[in-house]
């Protein structure tokens, strides 16, 4: 192993140290986590990215029932999380923090994780893949007032960027990626109620409040990617603020032969990067908001396919080990 592996890893674990002291008394930080393995490989093939694994892990998450802060499934995916980040030996931690809600003041605690995986390249800054990790509380779009009430099982918007996220940690354990790579998951992204936007993408916000890494080269956000009729325009939002970042990353999708891609600007997105583009961070959302399930009880796996996840997560693992022009 080289030097420069050897600083790295001590980077990440005074990272570690500095996030969890840096969480609020009232949720202390979860500090169980595995001694990370400092045997990335530097050189060989890219490790490929398996689409029949990351659907076992959005239907895995389905499975622990809806993902919202006040229900089962949020505390069983918590250990579901940290058992798989912390059995691939990456240097993780959980980034604990409490919201209190606007309506009723109930204290909400929540959790971001957060995966740190040193680089080939020290002189390249980091880059960040993302996605939410939290199911809908509540299914505003449907009709019904006794289904809108319920959370949803949130397979597409939740589950598949998150299960890209499961995978590339996968890859990045076989093989140290180009340049440094977070690989974040958030929580409280679809917590809010219609017309209060204050309380949406707050894991988004409290990450981008206590960032690890101030001069990130981009952030790649991962969200509503599973849907098996899958088009990915550019978002508007995304284009407005790093076009020349989201123009190189839609053409890496194009010489990589991933269809899903679409060259052409699509609707304007409110979503997780949006606080980070807030602290300057080019933060681009890679999402197929034509979603008929969307925010509906109908948002089940059998929507979903293992194809899709496998077209978005190429690309990831492209821009990962082969980093941007």
């Amino acid at each position: 192993m080289d030097c420069f592996y050897i600083n790295s890893m001590i980077q990440a674990l005074i990272l570690a140290a500095s996030l969890i002291s840096a969480a609020p008394k009232t949720a202390p930080a979860d500090t169980s986590r595995a001694a990370p393995k400092p045997s990335l490989k530097a050189n060989g093939a890219d490790p490929v990215f398996d689409s029949t694994r990351a659907f076992r892990y959005l239907k895995e998450q389905c499975a622990m029932g809806p993902r919202d802060p006040e229900g089962e499934g949020h505390r069983r995916a918590i250990g579901y999380f940290t058992a798989h980040f912390n059995g691939l030996g990456l240097a993780t931690v959980s980034q604990p923090f409490v919201h209190s809600d606007m309506a009723t003041g109930k204290q909400v605690p929540l959790t971001n994780f957060i995966v740190t995986v040193p680089g080939r390249d020290p002189k390249r800054k980091p880059v960040l893949f993302c996605a939410h990790w939290d199911s809908r509380p509540r299914a505003d779009q449907e009709a019904s007032e006794m289904l809108s009430s319920r959370p949803i099982l949130g397979a597409n918007d939740g589950a598949s960027g998150t299960a890209i996220v499961m995978e590339l940690a996968n890859l990045l354990q076989k093989k140290a990626p180009l340049q440094t790579v977070y690989l974040v998951l958030f929580d409280g992204e679809d917590y809010g109620r219609e017309g209060s936007i204050d309380e949406y993408f707050l894991g988004a916000r409290w990450f981008a409040d206590n960032l690890p890494a101030p001069n990130l080269e981009y952030a790649l956000l991962f969200d509503m990617v599973g849907d098996k009729d899958l088009h990915l325009p550019m978002e508007q939002n995304s284009m407005k603020q790093s076009p020349e970042i989201t123009t190189k990353i839609w053409a890496r999708a194009k010489s990589l032969g991933i269809s899903q891609f679409e060259s052409k600007l699509g609707p304007s997105v409110l979503d997780d990067h949006m606080p980070l583009q807030s602290k300057g961070v080019p933060a681009i959302d890679i999402i197929d908001f034509e979603y008929p399930a969307w925010h509906t009880q109908g948002d089940t796996p059998d929507k979903c396919s293992a194809r899709s996840l496998g077209a978005v997560g190429r690309l990831a693992a492209s821009l990962a080990f082969r980093g941007l022009p």
